[in-house]
């Protein structure tokens, strides 16, 4: 692949799309958040649970970075909320982050249709490709 075709390249199609970064480890939020507006997608930051459980109502992201492990609501509780809320979770593609590879989150994220990763081993061409799959962008 050459420099041209990297995947943290900017791409104007990711331009339409909006993704939202539930962490609450400000560090990684920044970070996260730097990489993919360096290749060119819309994003926005939740700090908390129940901050990322309003922003996904109301403003219907494409693509969800949800940390487990967060304050006021976790990850899970985030999704079971909006489920309960009558909220198309299907309307967006979700992946789950965490700091562990823990069986039974992992299973859970499985449940929910979603992926599952662990932060440290996400790189940021991992992470722009997880994503354009997930979006279908080529």
């Amino acid at each position: 692949m050459s420099n041209l075709d990297s995947p943290i390249q900017n791409k104007p199609a990711r331009g339409k799309y909006q993704i939202l970064i539930a962490e609450d480890d400000n560090s990684i939020s920044n970070l996260l958040k730097m990489q993919l507006e360096i290749a060119g997608y819309k994003v926005l930051t939740s700090s908390d649970g129940k901050k990322a459980l309003e922003d996904i109502a109301n403003l219907k992201p494409s693509f969800v970075l949800m940390d487990i492990s967060m304050p006021e609501l976790d990850g899970f509780e985030v999704i079971d909320a909006l489920k309960n809320q009558g909220f198309d979770t299907g309307s967006f593609q979700l992946t789950f982050l965490s700091n562990s590879s823990t069986p039974g989150d992992i299973e859970k994220a499985s449940g929910y249709g979603a992926d599952y990763r662990i932060k440290a081993e996400l790189s940021p061409k991992g992470l722009i490709e997880l994503i354009d799959n997930s979006l279908k962008i080529v």
